[in-house]
């Protein structure tokens, strides 16, 4: 398999699950996972949903998620740029 220097999609991250002959629902009851758990890492930060696709397609988070995760597996979060009461 090719690997990919620009971060993934989500169609490109489905597609490749589903080149596994699995669908999304699937690969959640392997993982024993709520299916929206999966869905939703797709589209936003879910810390378990990306593991277990990571996890899935032996593709590092990194990778996958490049926005979410650094070359190290630590988790970067997003900055709250909301006012506190100061």
């Amino acid at each position: 398999m090719c690997k990919q220097l620009e971060s993934w999609d989500r169609h490109q991250i489905k597609a490749a699950i589903e080149r596994r002959c699995k669908s999304l629902t699937a690969l959640a009851k392997i993982y024993d996972v709520p299916p929206q758990t999966i869905r939703n890492a797709l589209d936003k930060p879910s810390k378990k949903g990306e593991q277990i696709i990571s996890d899935f397609l032996n593709i590092p988070l990194h990778i996958l998620f490049p926005t979410r995760w650094t070359n190290q597996n630590k988790r970067i979060y997003p900055r709250n740029l909301r006012n506190k009461d100061l």
